[in-house]
């Protein structure tokens, strides 16, 4: 499967999520999480860094659950929910399908994100679905470095890839 174009990246979680606001969808499931999840991807070669962000809604687990983008105004602008071997993207362009969590982050994003691992951390715990080690920030877990210590206080998760291209993902809790 290849990559989604730059173009439909920004879309969906780049700062042009309000011209989306007629896309509204039904709500998929309870929330379990909201707040704003920001994925920046740093320059490697030719490839300039990239900076994606959105409000977020997220509910159920790594097997059954849903995720949803909202413009600043509270639209829902992509819904994808998914269950153990199926994930289904709903935006103004029509629905999309994909095998995995991460074929979805990796074709909208152009990158590998450990979406099925994002509830757990949220949880400040590592996810059951891989081995991790424990680290004075938090944990390290398929390649990433989970730093908890905000999220007690600020409710502020922040995770880091270290392999080329770097990439930094942050949620912040609503309260």
């Amino acid at each position: 499967m290849t990559a989604a174009p730059a173009w439909l990246r920004r879309t969906l979680l780049g700062a042009g999520l309000c011209w989306l606001a007629g896309c509204a969808t039904a709500p998929s499931g309870p929330v379990d999480y909201s707040g704003r999840l920001a994925v920046t991807v740093a320059a490697e070669g030719d490839r300039p860094a990239e900076s994606h962000s959105a409000a977020f809604e997220l509910g159920g687990d790594a097997h059954q659950g849903h995720l949803r983008l909202l413009s600043p105004l509270g639209t829902v602008v992509a819904d994808a929910t998914w269950e153990a071997d199926h994930v289904r993207l709903e935006t103004g362009d029509g629905p999309r399908d994909y095998p995995s969590l991460e074929a979805l982050a990796e074709d909208t994003l152009g990158q590998a994100i450990p979406l099925g691992a994002l509830l757990a951390w949220l949880q400040g715990r590592p996810w059951n679905g891989a081995t991790h080690e424990a680290d004075a920030q938090g944990f390290r877990q398929l390649g990433w470095s989970v730093d908890i210590h905000a999220l007690k206080t600020e409710g502020a998760l922040v995770a880091r890839r270290d392999s080329p291209p770097a990439v930094t993902l942050r949620a912040r809790l609503d309260r």
